[in-house]
């Protein structure tokens, strides 16, 4: 009789070679995941305390920018009035406040994307992917 051929690669892993992998680990895969549920919180923790000073520093910016811009625009219209650059002091005014808010709202963008959310629960995870990898084709 031939003895069966070794297997080679994971996806030969019947349902209960599986299970006896899992439960022979057991124990450092619970550890391992409280581990990475630990670092999960972390890193949300952390990103919730950008994210709120992030919100704090744009309510305030944009309640001085809002007053300024107001204040300048009255100052401007109040100071054209009589003039027949009326219609032309409002419409630069819009345009002016137009591409304020463009150039506000696209560094914005710029901003909440910049940071990089549960970056360390992701090399973790990675990390554990290929050591699980590698364990699963030892002991196929």
């Amino acid at each position: 009789m031939h003895a069966a051929p070794a297997q080679t690669r994971t996806a030969d892993l019947t349902p209960l070679d599986v299970l006896r992998m899992l439960q022979s680990a057991s124990g450092p895969l619970l550890v391992q995941a409280v581990l990475h549920g630990q670092l999960a919180m972390i890193a949300l923790e952390e990103e919730k305390q950008r994210l709120l000073r992030l919100l704090a520093v744009a309510l305030v910016g944009f309640a001085c920018l809002l007053c300024a811009l107001l204040f300048a625009g009255a100052l401007a219209v109040s100071a054209t009035w009589e003039t027949g650059f009326r219609a032309h002091t409002l419409a630069g005014l819009v345009l002016l406040f137009g591409l304020g808010t463009a150039a506000a709202w696209q560094r914005v963008g710029a901003r909440s994307s910049a940071g990089d959310a549960f970056a360390a629960s992701r090399e973790e995870f990675a990390a554990d992917v290929a050591v699980l990898k590698a364990d699963g084709a030892r002991h196929a």
